[in-house]
């Protein structure tokens, strides 16, 4: 089946975050004469699965007034990049990370939200819009994650007419104005689902992360989004999936991906329900696989039975899900990481069930990936904020050879149902040409 010719905006391929994770198993086999990346902070951009890629820089990132005499980003530059010319990927242009005056002002127009709302801004440049319509994309697809972004997309959408996909990976319109105060809260939540819902609009295709993204976007919106979540190269992970269910000397708990929003408060819960079970006589090794650098993992460390992984490729974590005992996926319990994550499927997740190791699901009922769970049981569910049950169910997984068994082999089976990516980039493929073809 044909490619339509895309045009990524606001994310680019890598095999780090679980973004590019799940972009390049959706778009893996694509046409690389169909594809094209727009982004800033372009970092390590995997050319396997595109070599077009645009970043944006100092023509396209903006500041207003009263920052609009600094250089935004460090000196970047905006321009292409290709495997012979990767110069332009190691210039910091992200937005969070953009420098900023750490005095009282600054964090006083912080807190309204200006500074992260108004003051930085993407506009669409003369040489951008020109190497676009040289590339002559026929659908624009973006993960979208920020008021500045909608905005970009839009007027990328009016000056070029392309028609667009959007994509969301997590329920950040409900979450990303959190972090104002007061009045200003509820402003930029009202500005920013104002002009959500407008692109919405004018959006040929919807896709969410999840189903039960789906259902809530349905009934918040009024409109259908079609679920994609992150496929598996069935093929390759099967022939790494785990064979043995018998424990070795000591039972290895895994657990892998980000350290940050949602995902610290129950990862120190695991610690101190696995520092109780060794107190009685449980052999059991935590370990942390990460690319992430953050204090809180010298917090954990400090459990002596706290062992960090060294950083693998993408490629090697087949064998390393594999060799492990249980995996682990946690939540925090808390109303903002809940409402953060409600709606989200971590990208691990399919990874994780055709692994064929048992999986520890630690997360509210009310998140997506729990309710999945329990309704396929392609996990163990935890989903009570108690560390004593979560104690239990480590002890009882530990103990039963027959268990870790059957969860190894029902979450392996969902995930070859469910989430080949031959079957599942054929319909991500269609969704994107039958919605265009109807524009």
């Amino acid at each position: 089946m044909n490619s339509p010719k895309v045009l990524i905006v606001g994310n680019h391929f890598d095999l780090k975050s679980g973004g590019g994770i799940t972009m390049t198993n959706l778009f893996k086999g694509w046409d690389k004469d169909k594809i094209a990346v727009v982004a800033y902070k372009i970092e390590n951009p995997d050319f396997t699965i595109c070599e077009r890629y645009y970043q944006l820089g100092s023509l396209e990132c903006k500041q207003r007034f009263p920052y609009n005499f600094r250089m935004r980003g460090d000196g970047h530059k905006s321009g292409i990049i290709t495997e012979t010319k990767p110069g332009l990927s190691s210039i910091s242009s992200v937005l969070i990370e953009n420098p900023k005056p750490k005095n009282f002002y600054h964090k006083i127009l912080q807190s309204t939200g200006i500074v992260d709302h108004y003051i930085p801004k993407l506009e669409v440049s003369n040489e951008l819009l020109e190497w676009i319509r040289e590339y002559s994309p026929e659908i624009l697809y973006t993960m979208l994650a920020s008021l500045e972004l909608i905005r970009f997309v839009d007027e990328l959408r009016r000056k070029s007419g392309i028609p667009v996909a959007v994509h969301i990976m997590d329920d950040w319109p409900s979450t990303i104005a959190s972090q104002q105060k007061g009045p200003f809260k509820y402003f930029w939540h009202s500005t920013i689902e104002r002009e959500f819902r407008q692109l919405l609009a004018k959006s040929t295709v919807k896709l969410s992360i999840s189903e039960a993204m789906s259902d809530e976007y349905l009934r918040r919106y009024g409109i259908s989004f079609q679920p994609f979540h992150n496929p598996i190269d069935v093929k390759y992970w099967s022939a790494f999936s785990k064979t043995s269910y018998e424990s070795s000397t000591v039972f290895t708990i895994l657990y892998a991906g980000r350290i940050g929003t949602g995902l610290t408060t129950c990862l120190k819960d695991v610690a101190k329900a696995i520092n109780n079970l060794i107190k009685k006589g449980y052999k059991i090794e935590f370990r942390i696989q990460s690319t992430t650098k953050s204090p809180f993992l010298d917090e954990l460390v400090s459990f002596g039975f706290v062992k960090l992984n060294p950083i693998a490729p993408y490629s090697e974590l087949p064998k390393i899900f594999s060799q492990s005992d249980l995996l682990l996926m946690p939540n925090d319990f808390d109303a903002k990481s809940i409402t953060f994550l409600k709606y989200s499927m971590p990208t691990k997740a399919s990874e994780y069930m055709v692994s064929g190791t048992p999986i520890l699901l630690y997360s509210s009922p009310e998140t997506a990936v729990a309710m999945h769970a329990a309704k396929y049981n392609w996990a163990y569910v935890v989903s009570e904020n108690d560390t004593g049950k979560l104690e239990t169910a480590i002890a009882g997984i530990y103990q039963n050879t027959g268990l870790r068994e059957r969860l190894g082999n029902t979450a392996r089976d969902f995930a070859i149902r469910n989430y080949d990516d031959i079957i599942i980039r054929d319909l991500f493929r269609k969704s994107l040409i039958v919605e265009q073809e109807l524009n």
